[in-house]
C-alpha cells in the first residue's frame, strides 16, 4: 500500500473516531488508551507494534468496533490481507454507520480483484460520509467500468469540489471526455493538473493520450516519457510508447516497450484490453491489430519442451 495512501487514510480515521490518547507510557489499561495507542504506533510507521497494542485492545473489549478496525489496518500493512479482511469486516459489523472501515475494506476489496463488492462498500462509504472525495473518486473509476458515465462524472466533479488537487479524479474526467471526442475538455483538465503539478504522472498521461487521439505521434511519445518518468508502473504508457514506437518505424524499441507492458500487465496482447488502455478510436485499431499480430510472438514466452 503506497505511504500517502496509509498516511491519509490513518489521518482520516483519527478524525472519524476521534482517538485521543492521553495515558502516559506504562499506564495504559483500557481498551481506549490502546486503540489510541496503536494508531498512533501506524502514524509512525510501526505495524507491528500498532497490532499488538489492537490486539490488547480487543481483548479487554471483544465488541468495541474501533479496535477491530485498527488491527484490519495494521494487518493490511503488513499484507495480511485475509486477516485484515475478517477484522474489518467485524468493525463494519460493530460499526455500521461510520464510513472509514467501509472505505477500508473496499480498497481491500478492490486490491484483491472483486470490484462488485467494493462497489457497494464505497456506495455505503460516500453516504455516510458525503465528504469523502477518495472514495467518491473511486466509486466513479467503478461506475465508468460499469458504463455509468453520466453519475461517473458527477462524483468525480464532487470529488474535486471536495479536493480540488486529487489529480487521480481530474484525470478520469478528462479520460471520459476523450472517449467521447471532446478533445478541449480533455486539454482543459490536462492543462489544469500540469500548472499546478508540472511533474504529475496524471497530468502527463492525459495529454499524451489527446496528443495520440490528434495524431501528433512524437509529441505524445514526449508527455508519454514524461508520465513514465513520475509513474514507471504505467501500463498505459507503456502501451502507448510500444504502438507509437512502431509508427514511427522504430520496431525494436516498440518490442522492447511491449516487452515491459507484458511484464506489467499479461493481458496487453489482447487487442480489446490494449485498445482500451489507450482510448482507441476506429483509427486506431487496425494499427494496434496489425501491431500486435506481428509482435506477440517477441514477448510470449517459449512453448515447454
Amino acid at each position: 500500500m503506497p505511504s500517502t495512501m496509509v498516511s491519509g487514510l490513518f489521518a482520516l480515521v483519527l478524525m472519524l473516531l476521534s482517538v485521543q490518547s492521553t495515558a502516559p507510557p506504562g499506564t495504559v489499561e483500557s481498551a481506549e488508551e490502546w486503540t489510541a495507542r496503536g494508531f498512533e504506533s501506524l502514524r509512525r510507521g510501526e505495524a507491528q507494534a500498532a497490532e499488538s497494542d489492537f490486539r490488547k485492545a480487543v481483548e479487554l473489549e471483544p465488541a468495541r468496533g474501533e479496535g477491530h478496525f485498527g488491527l484490519g489496518m495494521a494487518l493490511r500493512v503488513q499484507r495480511q490481507d485475509e486477516s485484515a479482511q475478517k477484522e474489518l469486516e467485524l468493525a463494519i459489523q460493530l460499526m455500521p454507520e461510520v464510513a472509514a472501515p467501509h472505505a477500508a475494506l473496499a480498497e481491500l476489496l478492490l486490491a484483491k480483484g472483486n470490484p462488485n463488492a467494493a462497489r457497494a462498500l464505497f456506495e455505503r462509504t460516500v453516504s455516510l460520509d458525503p465528504k469523502d472525495a477518495k472514495s467518491r473518486y473511486r466509486l466513479a473509476v467503478l461506475l465508468t467500468d460499469v458504463a455509468e458515465a453520466k453519475r461517473s462524472v458527477e462524483l468525480l466533479e464532487e470529488s474535486l469540489k471536495l479536493q480540488p488537487d486529487l489529480d487521480a479524479a481530474r484525470e478520469q474526467l478528462g479520460l471520459q471526455a476523450l472517449r467521447h471526442g471532446d478533445l478541449n475538455a480533455t486539454y482543459l483538465q490536462a492543462n489544469t493538473i500540469l500548472r499546478s503539478r508540472p511533474r504529475s504522472a496524471e497530468g502527463h498521461r492525459l495529454m499524451a493520450l489527446a496528443l495520440w487521439r490528434q495524431r501528433d505521434t512524437e509529441s505524445a511519445l514526449a508527455e508519454c516519457a514524461e508520465a513514465q518518468a513520475a509513474d514507471p508502473s504505467s501500463t498505459s504508457m507503456m502501451a502507448l510508447e510500444a504502438v507509437g514506437l512502431w509508427k514511427l518505424d522504430r520496431k525494436k524499441d516498440a518490442q522492447r516497450a511491449l516487452k515491459s507492458a507484458y511484464k506489467a500487465e499479461p493481458q496487453v496482447l489482447k487487442n480489446e484490453f490494449f485498445c482500451r488502455l489507450i482510448l482507441c478510436d476506429a483509427a486506431d485499431i487496425g494499427l494496434v491489430n496489425d501491431f500486435l499480430k506481428r509482435n506477440r510472438w517477441a514477448v510470449l514466452p517459449p512453448p515447454a519442451p
